[in-house]
């Protein structure tokens, strides 16, 4: 499952977790967390490399904890305030706290279920041919080192058959490419003269 397309199940659950995050951007303290995420993305479609992604999840997580931890510390004293001291004037601190602290833990488990869980599932896919996709990239993109025909005679200059298959037999020899690859490229040369 890990080289598909994600569904659109999936892809839906990261349209639902951009837009419960356009409100912590928009109130400003969402966008650190959210500029971790976005070059996280920004890396991986780069690099070709998941990796990224789960760096910046990490980062993404740990800047929350700090806000929940904070926000937990902010609600104990304002609650010793308020409960236990009867101040009045502390209640809206006290409530304010616990708010945060209650949506700094949900965007843990958002983050969690909506935007990693999904892209985990796919990260083969995701890692090369990006998250909404749902065709590999074109040959043109992504051409392996086992797709490229070395031996085109139109292409190169001309040599003899057997200048190249001692050029071949020494890469082998050097360890640059398998015995597997060798013999490819010995038919190849064979079958075209």
């Amino acid at each position: 499952m890990q080289n598909q397309p994600m569904s659109s199940n999936d892809q839906g659950k990261l349209l639902i977790f951009s837009l419960l995050m356009a409100p912590s951007i928009v109130f400003l303290f969402g966008v650190i967390p959210t500029l971790f995420l976005a070059f996280g993305i920004y890396m991986m479609k780069k690099n070709q490399d998941f990796s990224s992604i789960d760096t910046a999840v990490k980062n993404f997580k740990g800047y929350t904890w700090l806000a929940l931890i904070g926000c937990a510390l902010s609600s104990i004293y304002w609650g010793n305030e308020y409960l236990v001291k009867g101040r009045s004037y502390s209640d809206d601190e006290f409530f304010g706290s616990l708010i945060l602290a209650g949506i700094a833990f949900a965007y843990l488990v958002v983050v969690q279920v909506l935007f990693y869980s999904p892209m985990n599932r796919h990260k083969d896919w995701v890692e090369v041919n990006g998250i909404f996709s749902t065709k590999p990239k074109s040959d043109k993109d992504s051409i392996s080192l086992s797709e490229v025909d070395i031996i085109k005679g139109e292409k190169l200059k001309q040599y003899s058959v057997a200048d190249e298959l001692t050029k071949w037999a020494k890469l082998k020899e050097d360890g640059h490419i398998s015995e597997e690859e060798f013999n490819e490229a010995r038919a190849k040369l064979l079958k075209r003269n």
